[in-house]
């Protein structure tokens, strides 16, 4: 969040740099600061005409170089450059003509190239570095993290959250740094006067993340309970399609099943995180489930989800039926 700040500040002063990159996983963040810069330019010149969006992938660093010197004797401009495949391996793109770009920017052009990741130790981050401004929309990766980033998102709203209720904040909402913060937002008005918001609060007006279902439902299967477990499956299928749902369940299944053959090898939860190619926050929580799981149970639930995907796929019959069918299967091994 505070990158989106950053951009605020820089909108408001009227000090937009000339030259940018911007990557990292939170995409939505990412996109909320494109809108915030989008909407500068358009106050000048609601026709859109100031702003342009290019794809690095279709157009060359000389084509790039010949937009961002066009001149506007009315307005200043501002170029997005998108799909950037100058950090791929075995790139022989010629930079030449961005670097030179780099060193002498066109002052009526804001040029901002936007990546999903980067190489820091490649020259063109590091040109970039030496003249303009690289903004990451990092997430945070450990649970410690993650409580300190809610923390200091709190403090900048003048509310807070007891460590338990951070918590719990996480767990009912998900680990989406964006989402998080309109979340907070809410929150924030929604108390009021308050200074402290409380579970109940989040409960009353925070959307439950899907994922925070899907793993209560798994739980529920783990103990053979199955009313609890389609009671779960009905609340994540009143916002999510019935596909999406199952594909969720199948990585959850395999992840377990990671988890478990890991143990069986003499792995602790420490190395799971690169075991499974997972964040550590998702590994705590697989670890801790995997407890309460055995082979049998999550191989027969990964076959009835192969069988209901092809069912599904072949209209062979209603979707939540189907998916009812299976989870109750999932409670009978």
């Amino acid at each position: 969040m505070r990158e989106i700040e950053q951009i605020k500040k820089a909108v408001e002063q009227g000090k937009i740099p000339r030259l940018s990159l911007w990557h990292g996983e939170d995409r939505f963040l990412l996109e909320e600061g494109l809108r915030l810069l989008r909407g500068a330019f358009l106050k000048d010149d609601p026709s859109g005409s100031s702003i342009e969006v290019v794809s690095a992938q279709e157009i060359p660093p000389a084509g790039i170089v010949e937009r961002a010197d066009t001149s506007s004797f009315f307005q200043e401009r501002l170029l997005i450059v998108r799909e950037i495949p100058y950090f791929q391996e075995g790139s022989s793109v010629d930079l030449e003509p961005l670097y030179a770009y780099f060193a002498n920017p066109n002052p009526g052009t804001s040029l901002l190239f936007v990546a999903e990741s980067v190489h820091r130790g490649r020259k063109f981050y590091k040109e970039l570095a030496k003249q303009g401004v690289i903004v990451e929309f990092a997430v945070p990766k450990r649970s410690q993290d993650w409580l300190f980033w809610v923390q200091s998102e709190l403090k900048a709203r003048s509310i807070g959250m007891s460590p338990d209720t951070v918590t719990f904040f996480l767990e009912w909402a998900g680990h989406q740094p964006g989402v998080l913060s309109q979340e907070l937002d809410k929150l924030a008005l929604y108390i009021g006067a308050e200074t402290i918001v409380k579970r109940q609060d989040i409960e009353a007006i925070v959307p439950r993340a899907s994922e925070a279902t899907v793993f209560d439902l798994l739980n529920a299967v783990a103990q053979r309970f199955a009313d609890q477990a389609i009671a779960k499956l009905h609340e994540v299928l009143r916002t999510e399609h019935q596909l999406k749902v199952l594909t969720m369940l199948v990585r959850q299944v395999r992840l377990l099943l990671g988890a478990l053959a890991w143990r069986e090898k003499g792995g602790d939860s420490s190395g799971l995180p690169t075991a499974l190619g997972i964040k550590p926050f998702e590994a705590q929580k697989i670890w801790a489930q995997s407890l309460k799981m055995n082979f049998r149970l999550l191989a027969n639930a990964l076959e009835e989800c192969l069988k209901t995907e092809i069912a599904l796929k072949n209209s062979g019959g209603e979707p939540g039926f189907l998916l009812e069918m299976m989870i109750i299967k999932f409670c009978k091994v």
